[in-house]
């Protein structure tokens, strides 16, 4: 395997990581003062299951690759295949994060039992890694040598980024020239 896509698939990995622990203590904190969060949270795909998170993903992968209609065919068939599991892991992965934000702000911080809470929560998030992985690849294989250059650039700002309106779900603003 290319470096590149080493590479690639640790930024995707640690954007959706970083994602996962900022969102659950965001989430925590918008829980308290206004309720539940309203709609779906990054790395929680979209609202309303596998289903919908195969037709969001297919969207964006279009929209940003300009996908001609049998890779878009070829691209659902893949994530219809894994988009039940990836819901599953994804759930464990953040119930492990919720543990983990609950550990470490807890009254009485305990070393030891945060430490397995943290490495829980590790190995949670490898598993949705690993599979993200094995469906890049399946992907990779759909899309053209030119798809997967322009793939390779917008995956991880794609990835790495909140999806929530006023999370900073874009780029970052910019300064003012003088």
């Amino acid at each position: 395997m290319s470096h590149r896509i080493l590479y690639l698939i640790l930024a995707v990995s640690v954007g959706l990581n970083i994602g996962l622990v900022g969102t659950t203590l965001i989430h925590r904190a918008d829980r308290e003062p206004h309720g539940p969060p309203q709609g779906p949270g990054p790395n929680q795909g979209p609202a309303g299951g596998p289903d919908n998170l195969v037709d969001e993903h297919l969207r964006g992968m279009t929209r940003h690759l300009d996908l001609d209609q049998e890779q878009q065919v070829a691209i659902r068939q893949i994530m219809e295949h894994y988009a039940s599991e990836l819901a599953v892991l994804q759930d464990r992965a953040r119930t492990a994060a919720g543990r983990l934000a609950d550990g470490f702000a807890h009254p009485v911080f305990e070393p030891a039992h945060f430490k397995e809470l943290t490495e829980e929560a590790s190995l949670a998030r490898a598993r949705v890694d690993s599979l993200s992985g094995v469906m890049l690849v399946a992907e990779a294989e759909v899309l053209t040598p030119e798809q997967r250059r322009k793939f390779a650039e917008v995956a991880p700002v794609i990835h790495s980024s909140p999806r929530r309106p006023g999370r900073g779900g874009g780029p970052p603003p910019r300064k003012p020239e003088n």
